[in-house]
């Protein structure tokens, strides 16, 4: 069974921007609601970890875009 030629550059791009620190879906998520109502202070490594997360992870993206909208109602 092989796997697409979308499914493959997808994957390529994601390893490529990997980088030295990240986090998994689960310590984002303990953060996300902070991070959601802008009421958390980061140092600057520590939110572009998140950031970058986002970037990576799909899932993560549309769940927390949804976060926001409800947030911001």
């Amino acid at each position: 069974m092989s796997e697409s030629p979308d499914k493959t550059t997808e994957l390529i791009r994601l390893l490529q921007n990997t980088t030295d620190q990240e986090i998994d879906c689960d310590t984002f998520w303990e953060k996300a609601a902070e991070l959601a109502e802008r009421d958390i202070s980061l140092p600057i490594g520590d939110l572009k970890t998140y950031l970058h997360h986002l970037e990576l992870c799909p899932g993560c993206a549309e769940e927390f875009a949804l976060l926001k909208m409800v947030i911001n109602e």
